[in-house]
């Protein structure tokens, strides 16, 4: 019976340090997924930092975008009124410079 009781004892020591073998394999896994999380955690707030100051800078870059399709919006546009502009311009020193001239035959009559 003695044996027996001792026996018990025996596989209830065996058992309970597989036990604890299986409990510090299961820390350690955890640990590591711990770790693991921790560094995932840090890399999406890098990320989030990254993009919390793009989204920052987005409405100056909207607004230059914006400005700069406005004038070139305008500098197209403007082109054909430059052009007839430029020509009236012309006209108008062929003109000037035609009444600085000597009258010709045909002004003085």
């Amino acid at each position: 019976m003695e044996q027996r009781k001792l026996n018990d004892q025996a596989n209830s020591l065996v058992d309970l340090a597989k036990t604890q073998n299986i409990m510090y394999d299961l820390v350690s896994d955890l640990n590591e997924r711990g770790e693991d999380m921790e560094k995932r955690i840090a890399l999406l707030e890098t990320k989030l930092e990254t993009l919390l100051s793009n989204l920052q800078a987005l409405p100056g870059l909207i607004s230059q975008v914006i400005s700069q399709q406005h004038r070139d919006f305008l500098e197209v546009q403007l082109q054909p009124y430059d052009k007839h502009s430029h020509e009236r311009s012309q006209s108008v020193s062929r003109r000037r410079s035609s009444s600085t001239a000597p009258p010709t035959s045909s002004e003085s009559s």
